[in-house]
């Protein structure tokens, strides 16, 4: 029902105006994003619900904690990205120092 009504708006506006098919181009390009920002929400609630009730398998909830992770230090302060990187740093030349014959 929506894209007949939109197709409709998208016909009126390209017959109208000299620059329709750039504004009805504009429309469906905001459309599809948000519809696509709208699915990767369901997404990640399903995924979050999925959890939640233990029915993810083994691969799926290492990737789930893998995710969140990766989510969480995207909103950390620099003073905490600082200390993570510290111990990485170290790991690497523990690893390194190891490593060496």
């Amino acid at each position: 029902m929506y894209f007949v009504i939109f197709l409709l708006i998208g016909l009126v506006l390209c017959y109208l105006f000299p620059f329709g098919p750039i504004v009805v181009g504009g429309i469906i390009f905001a459309l599809v994003v948000d519809q696509y920002r709208q699915t990767m929400h369901m997404r990640e609630d399903i995924r979050d619900i999925k959890n939640h009730l233990g029915l993810m398998n083994k691969g799926e909830a290492q990737e789930y904690e893998m995710d969140k992770e990766y989510t969480q230090v995207d909103r950390l302060d620099s003073e905490q990205m600082d200390v993570i990187n510290r111990r990485i740093e170290a790991e690497l030349e523990k690893e390194r120092n190891k490593n060496k014959p």
